[in-house]
């Protein structure tokens, strides 16, 4: 066809569209939703992803570096920011301290990264405090503590200033607004710290930290907060901190470093840091990386674990479109066949049956265009508009609003092709009709040719197929073949595609199988399968409507609940349900307090076990922590700590009361409940004396049969067996198991409790496995709901409306209301439950793959059946949604004058 013909075309769709403005309306808002969902989808993510810029900025503010004494003494390996990976390399046996190793070992931070760093660099510390709490209307609340001079610039971007002042005299501090919101404090009131009650601080203003805005955070100046607080704990008579605290605090000490003009931190300069266990984070690394620091920061990625999103990504557009086609497939069929009469005298006049294809494509063209830019803006406008609340949803600000115009456009033209694909079937459908059978106004009915419902078996097949092999075979991490996607990604979409596509060209052989068992129904049910039949044309785009739509709700139900189901399995509880531990970490001096307050702050705990921990001195101040020998895993022994106790930890930490075991126990005899642990009836202990020299010892042991997802603890051993065997036996923690489950509010109160008195102690309560982002899960369910609903209405609304004349030849012939509303009814009905049938299987194949594609990414991962599917959701679709559109077809009232010939 000629551009001028294409023109014609096109003002003819243009002028029909103003025409017909409430289906115009209708195929506006099916593509403009998506649309706007998309761009705006693109327009949060692309904002969310940082510059290498902006991401030096949250991490070190207006600095030049920011230092970490990750491992001092020992050698680490680092991503180009230490956020997306620090390792410490092991250390050869035998093998003596570089001397890197010994230098850190044995020198002050301060006085080694001034030796290190150019001269001239001035550290800043930002060392991350310990957790207290604080006092409120509610008792107390944990909160964790900063101390910084928020005055200097070198804190803008890592910690910023939102409202109010800056923290300038003594007793003055800032708090996060997630601070504010947990204690009702306001700026100009005063807080209390515990520990500090004769100290209050005056809070003079709000700060957020743009990466983390749920922090509840103090912030306080320099030398007021963590000085303090390590001198009430030693007024309060709480033993110094344990080597393993130590340990754990040392790992928190950080600075900023702001270096002299001129001078730089290269990756060369990274690289000696982590020899002597320090991480750097280094603008000029981050902002002009080296090829070296590149490959380290891939080796530290998760390129399988990215592949995996960017499949469910892509499956997920890729059907959201072809759904948004069906979906929009039934109004431009239904425009069509309205103006069949119109088109026909096209072909009078002498127009081409490509003619009349162009004016039916015109019309997806014109619509398309016009949708696709209306939700190109909306959904752009729409991110601008809600930007606070997306960010406050989301837990961190943007770097920028990141509007980029390849995205949209190719957004946009997505939505342009998606009605165009739309309007393709229906054009194809208008070009092939007769001149004369379009001026009469009648339809011509061809029976489906029988390898229709082979070639749609064997497209079924071959998609669900592709899509299962897809999603676990082939190169992990492949390079893209298209769009930038790989292989693995595009036969898992082309696969789900295909296998939809499958089930399209069966609809219409089941429309006609249906109309096989007509003779067997009473009146109004034998014309309704019949006239459904007959009418395929109007019918099966219904049918595709209602069958994309229950896709999408099938495959996110199934989805979400697979997800949860391989999460349950794959939570590996480390003690009872509903049980409290607390661990001290080397602080067993401060058990006894902690104790008793816990007993205040949690009264219906119930019986209390210690737990010790078996430890080997070799020498003054030499120790070594005691490991049982289990089985064979990845060809190498798996060890575990030695836990200790008595009969109340077979209790409370094992759930077990079983007299055979407390006998055992009692007679000096290891209860083991993991086979791996047991070698011909004993249990191996070993630990590293001096020299590096292991040193092994055995004690008999008793199985105790127990299933592996509650075992808790591969083995227990008596405390006096342990001495006998001239071991040393050292406080490690204890643990309740309370007949009802802990309170949330008074956890958090405990735990603020704990902190205080034990700033390296931690408070555990188990309370299972619960789902993660279940409130998306519950929007994405309640749309695809609401989608469903309304395809399933507008769909067989838009039938019903084109077999008008059908009904008003009923009523000429005198058929009762009655009859006429079970028709309407019946048909409704009919295109919802072969829509929510196919549909169920259709949505079931890409989730899953996906969730076989998830499975492989999580090694020891289970698989997910049938078992695991939403079945009371696709029963409710497959059930409900077909009584329900069939009584909004009874019900439904005609507009209008009865229809003329």
């Amino acid at each position: 066809m000629s551009a001028r013909s294409w023109r014609v075309a096109l003002r003819i769709a243009r002028r029909d569209a103003r025409r017909a403005r409430g289906r115009s309306a209708l195929v506006l808002a099916m593509v403009a939703l998506p649309v706007l969902g998309v761009a705006g989808a693109d327009v949060v993510h692309r904002s969310g992803q940082l510059t290498a810029a902006e991401r030096s900025d949250r991490q070190m503010g207006r600095a030049d570096a920011l230092i970490g004494a990750y491992a001092p003494g020992r050698t680490v390996d680092q991503a180009v920011f230490p956020d997306d990976g620090v390792r410490t390399l092991p250390q050869p046996p035998n093998a003596e301290p570089s001397a890197e190793q010994r230098r850190a070992a044995g020198t002050e931070p301060n006085v080694l990264l001034g030796e290190l760093l150019p001269s001239g660099s001035a550290l800043v510390p930002a060392r991350t405090g310990p957790v207290t709490g604080v006092h409120t209307r509610d008792g107390l609340t944990p909160v964790e503590t900063f101390e910084a001079d928020l005055t200097r610039p070198v804190w803008q971007g890592r910690t910023n200033l939102v409202a109010g002042r800056a923290p300038a005299a003594p007793r003055e501090a800032a708090a996060t607004r997630a601070f504010l919101a947990e204690t009702g404090l306001r700026i100009g009131d005063t807080v209390t710290v515990q520990g500090l009650e004769s100290a209050p601080f005056t809070l003079t203003g709000a700060v957020e930290h743009p990466g983390d805005l749920r922090k509840v955070e103090l912030v306080a100046r320099p030398g007021e907060l963590y000085g303090p607080l390590d001198a009430a704990q030693a007024a309060a008579g709480v033993a110094p901190l344990g080597a393993q605290a130590e340990e754990a605090a040392a790992r928190k000490a950080a600075w900023l470093v702001e270096l002299p003009a001129g001078a730089t931190l290269g990756w060369e300069q990274v690289k000696e840091f982590n020899r002597y266990g320090y991480t750097v984070a280094a603008r000029q690394v981050a902002l002009h990386p080296p090829a070296a620091a590149m490959a380290h920061q891939e080796a530290f990625g998760a390129a399988d674990q990215r592949e995996r999103t960017v499949m469910a990504a892509a499956t997920t557009a890729g059907l959201a479109l072809l759904e948004v086609a069906l979906l929009a497939g039934p109004a431009f069929a239904i425009g069509a066949r309205q103006a069949r009469r119109q088109l026909a005298l096209i072909g009078a006049a002498g127009g081409r049956p490509g003619h009349v294809r162009a004016v039916v494509l015109g019309s997806g063209l014109v619509l398309g265009a016009a949708g696709a830019g209306l939700g190109t803006a909306l959904g752009c406008g729409a991110v601008a508009l809600l930007r606070p609340w997306i960010e406050q949803a989301g837990g961190s600000r943007f770097g920028h609003l990141a509007l980029r115009p390849v995205d949209l456009v190719l957004i946009a033209a997505t939505g342009v092709a998606t009605a165009l694909l739309a309007a393709l079937l229906p054009a194809v459908q208008a070009g092939r009709r007769e001149v004369l059978a379009g001026l009469t106004d009648r339809d011509t009915v061809r029976p489906p040719g029988r390898w229709v419902p082979l070639l749609g078996l064997v497209t079924v097949a071959a998609g669900a197929g592709l899509a299962l092999y897809g999603a676990v075979a082939g190169q992990v991490g492949g390079a893209p073949v298209l769009a930038g996607l790989s292989v693995r990604t595009l036969a898992v979409l082309a696969g789900a595609v295909t296998a939809e596509l499958g089930l399209l060209l069966l609809t219409p052989p089941l429309l006609a199988l249906c109309g096989r068992f007509a003779g067997r129904l009473p009146l109004g049910g034998r014309l309704a399968l019949r006239d459904t039949a007959r009418h395929r044309s109007r019918t099966a785009p219904a049918v595709a409507a209602v069958l994309a739509a229950v896709a999408g709700a099938v495959a996110v139900g199934v989805y979400t609940n697979g997800s949860q189901a391989q999460d349950r399995s794959a939570y590996q509880l480390r003690r009872p349900v509903n049980s409290v531990q607390l661990e001290v970490h080397g602080d067993g001096a401060t058990l006894p307090q902690l104790r008793t307050a816990l007993a205040q702050d949690l009264p219906d705990l119930g019986e209390r076990a210690d737990i010790y921990q078996a430890a080997y001195v070799f020498c003054q101040g030499c120790r070594a922590t005691v490991y049982a020998e289990g089985g064979q895993r990845y060809g190498r022994p798996v060890t575990s700590p030695l836990t200790v106790g008595d009969a109340a930890v077979l209790h409370n930490l094992l759930a077990l009361r079983d007299p055979a075991a407390e006998a055992a126990l009692a007679a000096g005899k290891a209860v083991v409940t993991d086979p791996g642990y047991l070698h011909d009836g004993r249990v191996r202990l070993q630990m590293q004396g001096a020299a590096g020299v292991v040193r092994e010892a055995s004690v008999e042991g008793v199985l105790v049969e127990r299933p592996a997802a509650v075992r808790y603890a591969p083995l227990l051993l008596g405390a006096q067996t342990v001495r006998r065997m001239g071991l040393s036996v050292e406080p490690a923690g204890s643990i309740w198991l309370p007949s009802k489950p802990t309170p949330e509010k008074a956890e958090r109160r405990a735990a603020a409790t704990v902190a205080r008195l034990a700033p390296y102690a931690t408070l555990e309560v188990e309370r299972g496995y619960r789902p993660g982002d279940s409130l998306i899960g519950v929007a994405l369910s309640a749309f695809a709901a609401l989608v469903v609903l309304g395809a399933a209405v507008v769909a067989t609304a838009l039938a019903a409306a084109d077999a008008r004349r059908d009904r008003a030849v009923l009523t000429a012939i005198g058929a009762r209301p009655r009859t006429r509303r079970a028709l309407a009814g019946l048909q409704a009905g009919l295109i919802a439950l072969l829509g929510a049938l196919l549909g169920t299987v259709s949505g079931a194949v890409p989730a899953f793959a996906l969730l076989r594609s998830r499975a492989a990414g999580q090694p020891g991962s289970p698989s997910v059946g049938l078992a695991d599917a939403p079945w009371p959701t696709i029963a409710l679709l497959a059930l409900v949604l077909p009584l329900l559109a069939g009584v909004l077809g009874a019900v439904r009232r005609e507009r209008g004058g009865p229809w003329r010939g």
